[in-house]
């Protein structure tokens, strides 16, 4: 039977890797099962300090927070919107410094028997405001039929001009189009 006939090359042994120091000692005691368990529960699950823990839970939250914010800027009317207020020059974009400006002006002595003046400059910018914000959601409400019909527009328009209202450079997600082109 050659099943059970002896090969002329004999087989190979495996080779061990030594657990212990060649002095015939182990380097350290075995683990008993408990610790071996718990060892394997911290690295699975580590027990954190409170500061630790804390900025865990933190970072999570604002993982979620960013998630969150993603999936809800990601709707076609709100980048149809956000591509329609950064195409345009937006008035309102610069009311918080020329609002500021014409307010300080008032504590300004010397311009005292001018403040009715400022007063009118201040109303007339804030009626240009308000004008560009018509404008540009009856353009916008145009767009958004022509290209997504049946879209609900709640919350649309003060996002849009809250939009306007922010800084260029601040404003979040940023801005993908430039000033003057078409949408």
């Amino acid at each position: 039977m050659a099943l059970f006939k002896k090969s002329a090359e004999p087989e190979p042994t495996p080779q061990l890797t030594p657990t212990h120091t060649p002095g015939g000692k182990k380097s350290a005691p075995t683990p008993t099962r408990r610790e071996a368990e718990a060892a394997r529960r911290e690295r699975l699950n580590p027990t954190l300090s409170p500061k630790e823990a804390k900025q865990r839970d933190r970072q999570a939250q604002m993982a979620a927070r960013d998630r969150q914010f993603a999936e809800q800027e990601n709707t076609p009317a709100r980048v149809l919107m956000r591509d329609h207020v950064d195409a345009r020059f937006n008035p309102a974009e610069f009311a918080m410094p020329i609002l500021l400006a014409i307010m300080a002006a008032t504590l300004i002595p010397a311009l005292l028997p001018y403040i009715q003046y400022l007063l009118y400059a201040s109303w007339a910018y804030i009626a240009l405001m308000v004008l560009d914000v018509v404008l540009m959601w009856r353009s916008y409400k145009a767009k958004l039929a022509a290209t997504h019909p049946n879209t609900p527009l709640r919350g649309l328009l003060m996002y849009g001009f809250n939009r306007q209202m922010t800084f260029r450079r601040w404003r979040r997600p940023s801005p993908r189009v430039k000033r003057g082109e078409v949408v």
